[in-house]
């Protein structure tokens, strides 16, 4: 006899890449199931990347944890540890990053999120932006003073309003969501939402064999399309098990 049908994470995939312009890879990207996450440095060659992985590594160290309140007080001291560095170190001043994690605990999504990397669910054949972008255009939309069609080639597309590391406080937007059989999870560094339009991302995933197809796919379109940034892209997707194979798996 079957038991009963939990919702659980059943495939994961990730890929990165410096893209077309830049010279260095300053994303990184954790896969810790149940936990993902990307951050997306900012600050010179050698501060983004440092920034980044200290977000990325202070995830981490919430091992297998399903409380949602630990992603939180990681970004905190993530933020701290950033700016300590940065003052510390002049070959790291200024540098900060953006970070976007999502724990899949059953099924319910828990996000946490600081920047314009961003958290994407997939349902039912559509796409939706689940996080907002923490940038100066965004902020121009959300207050009517900017129309969406020209936020894209806005000339301050790119200026976010927050990162970890660059002020001792930071509000970090904390999400819940509700997930279905068939789910798929989307987190990306803008070196995909950029370029590549949100329908093309649905089309990509939806007619990928496997996520692992899809990721490389998503990298070789945001390249395809003049690779401006490096891109990073998380893809997770949840579905029916019984709870035998939930807790065997």
């Amino acid at each position: 006899m079957s038991g009963r049908s939990d919702l659980a994470l059943i495939e994961l995939a990730s890929a990165s890449d410096v893209g077309r312009v830049r010279s260095d890879n300053q994303d990184r990207d954790l896969l810790a199931p149940p936990l993902i996450a990307v951050a997306d440095g900012m600050g010179g060659h050698l501060g983004g990347g440092t920034a980044a992985g200290m977000a990325v590594e202070a995830l981490r160290g919430v091992g297998s944890t399903t409380d949602p309140t630990a992603l939180l007080a990681a970004l905190k001291e993530a933020n701290r540890a950033i700016a300590r560095a940065a003052a510390d170190d002049p070959d790291l001043a200024g540098m900060g990053t953006t970070a976007t994690a999502a724990l899949l605990e059953g099924g319910i999504l828990y996000l946490v999120h600081v920047g314009d990397s961003r958290a994407y669910l997939i349902r039912g054949g559509r796409i939706i932006q689940v996080t907002q972008d923490h940038s100066v255009v965004a902020e121009m939309v959300r207050r009517g003073a900017l129309s969406a069609n020209a936020a894209d080639s806005h000339p301050a597309r790119h200026v976010i309003t927050r990162a970890l590391g660059v002020d001792a406080d930071i509000d970090i937007d904390a999400l819940r969501v509700d997930l279905e059989a068939g789910d798929v999870v989307l987190l990306c560094t803008d070196g995909l939402s950029g370029p590549v339009a949100d329908a093309d991302i649905l089309e990509l995933v939806e007619s990928a064999p496997t996520l692992e197809q899809a990721v490389e796919q998503l990298v070789q379109r945001a390249n395809a399309a003049g690779g401006p940034d490096n891109v990073t892209v998380v893809l997770a997707r949840v579905d029916a098990v019984t709870r035998e194979a939930a807790a065997t798996g």
